[in-house]
């Protein structure tokens, strides 16, 4: 494995913001923490936080959440009102020789997942250099992995148009990580920013939905599979909302992105288990027993995120809501003279009508004739 590092940019003034972006509330932990474990969390200990304006705050922030200064190479920019640049320059000064490759991401990118930084380090340890983007919906993001080679070359330049500039003149060399991480592109420069970015945030640890419509996308699932997975995760939702008004505590969160990618291996030999893997493979635990489970459930009778999600799925009928004998009428007359298979068939049928009259029971409507509470 190579020799990583990492450069956290917090020098400016956070203009736009109308807050200090570095130490301010991000669902109890600031923006510089977030940044600071991310590179923890994938094995980084060379971590460099570029300070400026206000520096002090950052300071005292390191010793507020107990990482230890001598644990944190601290370089103040003397130069910060110059812009974004002059700090990139003085993070890659304080880098050591023995550095391979380096991330650089500015602190007001702080929603990365761990998944994505190691899974650009695996990629780039079997090339031999570089500059790699992670990138998601076909879009470049942060943070921006750099060899040492260039280091030079970034301390000798001052282009107009930044780091970018400098990078264009390397195209050749450009290599791209797929993604099924918002977080990437996703920074705070405005309060409507941050907003979105606390609501992405809310989710973990599950896919949102763009996360959710970049993992079939990269998986090539066919279109109609994708609508049919949408139209049972809206339906599981709006099932579940229901059930929380009733004394519930399903995570809505878990149910919609399962239910979102339950069929990502659609036409696949042992689908439901090929899929969860998948999702795993993308950073993505969460979901994996709600797709896992989907066509066969291991637990019975009780109301859980899997198995709404499981009843759902079997109320569909590609993006129509049916009953389940019609659901379920073309497997029984296709397997009818196939006992194993019939019976396993009629299994799912029965487990499907129990859980059905349970949660009808507890909402006191025919599940086919629901949709308009929600």
């Amino acid at each position: 494995m190579k020799n990583y590092a990492a450069i956290i940019l917090a020098a400016g003034y956070s203009t736009r913001m109308g807050s200090f972006k570095p130490i301010i509330n991000l669902d109890g932990k600031t923006p510089l923490q977030r940044c600071i474990e991310l590179f923890k969390n994938c094995g980084i200990n060379n971590i460099i936080v570029v300070t400026g304006y206000l520096n002090d705050r950052i300071e005292k922030e390191l010793c507020d959440i107990k990482i230890g200064l001598n644990d944190i190479k601290v370089v103040i920019n003397d130069k910060y009102s110059e812009g974004m640049y002059s700090s990139i320059i003085a993070g890659v000064e304080s880098l050591t020789k023995e550095t391979d490759a380096f991330f650089i991401l500015p602190v007001d990118i702080p929603s990365v997942r761990d998944h994505t930084v190691k899974k650009m380090m695996e990629s780039y340890d079997k090339i031999k250099g570089g500059i790699m983007f992670p990138i998601f919906e076909k879009e470049t993001g942060h943070p921006t992995l750099v060899p040492y080679s260039l280091t030079q070359e970034i301390i000798r330049s001052n282009p107009k148009g930044g780091l970018r500039e400098l990078f264009n003149q390397h195209k050749k060399q450009w290599y791209y990580e797929p993604v099924a991480d918002r977080g990437v592109l996703l920074d705070m420069d405005t309060k409507e920013d941050f907003k979105a970015l606390l609501e992405h945030l809310l989710v973990y640890p599950c896919p949102d939905y763009k996360e959710c419509m970049e993992i079939l996308r990269l998986c090539n699932v066919k279109l109609e599979t994708i609508n049919h997975m949408k139209s049972v995760a809206e339906f599981a939702k709006g099932v579940s909302l229901l059930l929380n008004d009733n004394g519930y505590k399903l995570n809505i969160n878990y149910i919609y992105a399962g239910a979102l990618l339950h069929d990502v291996a659609k036409g696949s030999k042992n689908h439901a288990l090929r899929g969860a893997k998948i999702v795993e493979g993308f950073g993505y635990k969460c979901p994996m027993e709600i797709i896992n489970e989907h066509m066969s459930l291991k637990t019975k009778y009780k109301i859980g995120e899997k198995e709404i999600v499981y009843l759902c799925d079997k109320l569909f009928n590609g993006e129509t809501l049916v009953t389940l004998k019609e659901r379920f009428e073309d497997s029984f007359s296709r397997y009818k003279d196939v006992p194993d298979i019939f019976e396993k068939v009629n299994e799912k049928y029965i487990n499907a009508k129990i859980l059905k009259e349970k949660v009808e029971s507890i909402l006191g409507a025919k599940l086919e004739n629901i949709s308009d509470k929600f």
